[in-house]
């Protein structure tokens, strides 16, 4: 009992308040189950942002590249 009350239902006993409470999650812990459960959706999250911060870098080289040349 005691492992299915801790584990599995995350309770917790409070002594201030002389009962049982089941503990807030925190925004990461929210953010990690969601990943967890959503692996595609992350997946092209996460390479959405790579794609978009290579695409930013290669046109910021070009400019560069652009300004040093000397055409005439």
């Amino acid at each position: 009992m005691e492992y299915a009350k801790d584990e599995i239902f995350r309770v917790t006993y409070n002594s201030k308040v002389n009962r049982l409470q089941i503990p807030k999650e925190t925004w990461t812990s929210k953010l990690i189950h969601k990943i967890k459960k959503h692996k595609w959706i992350s997946l092209i999250v996460s390479l959405f942002l790579m794609f978009s911060f290579i695409n930013f870098f290669l046109i910021y080289n070009f400019m560069k590249i652009l300004q040093t040349a000397n055409f005439f």
